[in-house]
This record gives C-alpha cells, sequence and structure tokens, in this order.
C-alpha cells in the first residue's frame, strides 16, 4: 500500500545515458495511475522492462521511446514480477512488434513466477545473479524478493564501472508512500533483506514501478525500511494491548483504513505477524489464521 498524492510527471522521460522511464496508464493501487516502463538501450539494442499496458497510448509512447533512444532491435523484455500491472503489455507489444515485421523479444522472469504467465509466452526463466548485455551496458538480473517470491531488480553498469549507473526496482520501492507487502503473496523478512541489499550496491539512480526516479537512493531505501519496522512496533504495541486476533491487532494499526484496502491491510498485518513467528517473538495459538496470537514473553 502507498499514501500520499502522486506528483505529475513526464510520461517519457531520460533518466541517464541508457535509460528511459515511460509512464503507462495502468490500474494500480493508489496514489498512482500508471506503472513506469523502463526502456535500456545502447548502440541501437533495447531491452524494456515492465511493459504494463499495450493500448493505443500505450503502444504510442514505447514507440516514441524507442525512438528517442534510438533502439533498433528491442532484443528482450524483462519482468521484476507478474503482477498485472507490470505483465499487461507483453503481449500486445510482441503482437505490434511482429506486425511492423520484427522479430518476438526473448521475455526473461524469475523462476519462481514463470508458471504465473500465459502457457504460450515461453519466458526464459532466471535463477540466481545473472548478467545480459545490452550493446555495452551490462544489466544484472538481482533477486529481491519480498514484494513477491520471484521479484527481481535489474542492475545497469556501464563498461568498466562497479557502482551500478541505476537501478530499476520494479515494486520493490516506489517514489513515495510505502510498498504493499502481504501474505502469501509477500514476505516482510526477505523484503527488508531485499531493501538492504540494494542499499549495499549504492545505485546512482533509484528507478520504481510508480512515480518518478529517486537521486536519494539511501534516504529513500531508509525511509521504506524505517516504515515497515514501524508498523511492525505497531503490531507488538496492538498485542500488547490486548489485541490478539488478526482482525482486532489490524484494526488498532490500520485505524481508520477504507473498507475497500482493508483486505490489503489485513494481509500486510499477516506478514508482520509471520515475520515476528520466525524471530519467536510473537506465537500463534491454534491454526485459525485469524488468530489468537499473543507476545512471547
Amino acid at each position: 500500500m502507498s499514501g500520499g498524492a502522486a506528483a505529475p510527471q513526464q510520461k517519457l522521460e531520460r533518466l541517464s545515458a541508457h535509460l528511459w522511464r515511460v509512464e503507462l496508464p495502468v490500474h494500480t493501487l493508489p496514489p498512482y495511475d500508471h506503472t513506469n516502463a523502463y526502456l535500456i538501450a545502447d548502440a541501437g539494442v533495447g531491452l524494456l522492462v515492465d511493459p504494463g499496458a499495450a493500448d493505443a497510448e500505450a503502444l504510442a509512447l514505447l514507440d516514441e521511446a524507442l525512438a528517442a533512444a534510438e533502439v533498433r532491435l528491442l532484443k528482450a523484455i524483462a519482468l521484476t514480477h507478474t503482477h498485472p500491472d507490470h505483465v499487461g503489455g507483453v503481449e500486445g507489444l510482441t503482437a505490434h512488434l511482429r506486425a511492423r515485421g520484427g522479430d518476438a523479444p526473448t521475455l526473461y522472469v524469475h523462476a519462481a513466477e514463470a508458471d504465473r504467465l500465459p502457457e504460450g509466452w515461453r519466458p526464459v526463466r532466471l535463477q540466481g545473479e545473472r548478467t545480459l548485455m545490452v550493446g555495452d551496458v551490462a544489466v544484472t538480473c538481482l533477486e529481491t524478493p519480498g514484494h513477491s517470491p520471484g521479484h527481481l531488480s535489474f542492475l545497469l553498469r556501464n563498461a568498466g564501472e562497479e557502482r551500478p549507473e541505476a537501478a530499476v526496482v520494479g515494486d520493490l520501492a516506489v517514489a513515495s508512500g510505502s510498498v504493499w507487502v502481504g501474505h502469501p503473496e509477500g514476505d516482510m523478512a526477505l523484503y527488508l533483506a531485499s531493501l538492504e541489499r540494494l542499499r549495499a550496491l549504492a545505485p546512482r539512480v533509484l528507478a520504481p514501478g510508480h512515480g518518478p526516479a529517486v537521486v536519494a537512493v539511501q534516504k529513500r531505501l531508509a525511509e521504506l525500511a524505517a516504515h515497515r519496522l514501524e508498523r511492525e512496533a505497531q503490531v507488538l504495541a496492538a498485542l500488547e494491548g490486548g489485541a490478539a486476533s488478526l482482525s482486532d491487532v489490524t484494526a488498532a494499526v490500520y485505524r481508520g483504513v477504507p473498507d475497500d484496502v482493508l483486505g490489503l491491510a489485513r494481509q500486510s498485518v499477516l506478514a508482520h505477524l509471520l515475520k515476528l513467528m520466525h524471530e519467536m517473538r510473537v506465537m500463534h495459538l491454534g491454526d485459525a489464521e485469524d488468530g489468537p496470537y499473543a507476545l512471547r514473553t
């Protein structure tokens, strides 16, 4: 879940020498009404990350990006994860490229999420760290699970440079607000570990799935981790105050949350509880998902 207002921004923006952000209109969680696709390009070759839509407006924007980056061959599409707002344009874009006489790009996705895709897509299944070359730009596929089981981030490195030029991070991070991490799709401990993994690599630019690019990378990653730990503290405080069921803990932590997102809030609280149970700080009494739960003493 995220909060706050999304600021207006350009629909096509060059972020660095080899990276373009393309804002595609999609249905997603508030406050955003778009998903960012990212075009990585060098020497006439391109790799596109997360084409979330392929309606007429989206295809026009993607064509504009390919032209601006002087891409003659879109060799690959890479997915950070398989949520609909990040993969919704794969088929339409592939058909669009074929209709213009081009070949279908190779599709890359993490092995943990490959079986969620339609059978005919036949993606390359990524696992572990792998580097794809786009011209002279090295794109490292980094496992960053937490928001989803097989979430990936893509690090761009120029030839001879160790520090990443940019990190395309999907829903590991957003420019404002927070990322939804909820059970069973998400894992809170893995999410926090992924934030730390990316922080240690110190990319110059953070390219999130929603909202503008982030240049204060360390600050933003720290804010996202701090928000999750603040929620964790609220969960513990609710248990200490006598809340025992998942429903009661959710009500205490997310006071006044609208009914249409209450289910997401509940899943997020459950992800926190599962992390705390794994750490032996909370116990689950019985086998009902709603609890009761209690602090370990």
